[in-house]
């Protein structure tokens, strides 16, 4: 169980850094297709926080502690951060797409996944797989 701590605590901190880049997206997109983009990226970082909130409450429910700042999620996030600047939907498509399939293959990784952890995980990768679908759908 300790094992699913650990990588509940990178997912975590991986969501966490997801929602902000996303956050950050939604302010800075530029171009002609801004207020299409611009309302799902809303609905993107909204999904993301709800995924966050899941996973910090499955850490505490297993009594640990789940990460509280920005800066300790950084530490153990998989992504990197994104500095704000104006920036297209094709380039900010690539990065997320990018950033999905890295989450994804972290879950994919995963080993001895308690019972108590999985349906968790399930509700992560079908979010995780429905936005990277339409991601990849957006640059074809």
């Amino acid at each position: 169980m300790q094992e699913n701590v650990k990588d509940l605590l990178t997912l975590q901190a991986s969501l966490f850094v997801l929602e902000t880049k996303v956050r950050n997206f939604h302010w800075n997109i530029k171009g002609d297709d801004f207020f299409p983009v611009h309302e799902e990226l809303g609905k993107l970082y909204e999904e993301a926080a709800d995924k966050v909130d899941l996973v910090a409450e499955k850490i505490v429910m297993l009594e640990n502690t789940a990460y509280g700042s920005y800066k300790e999620a950084l530490k153990s996030s998989l992504l990197k951060e994104e500095s704000a600047k104006p920036i297209s939907s094709k380039e900010l498509f690539k990065v997320l797409q990018k950033d999905l399939k890295t989450i994804l293959e972290f879950i994919g990784k995963m080993q001895k996944i308690s019972y108590r952890v999985q349906p968790i995980l399930d509700e992560i990768i079908l979010f995780l797989d429905m936005w990277l679908w339409k991601v990849t759908k957006s640059l074809a």
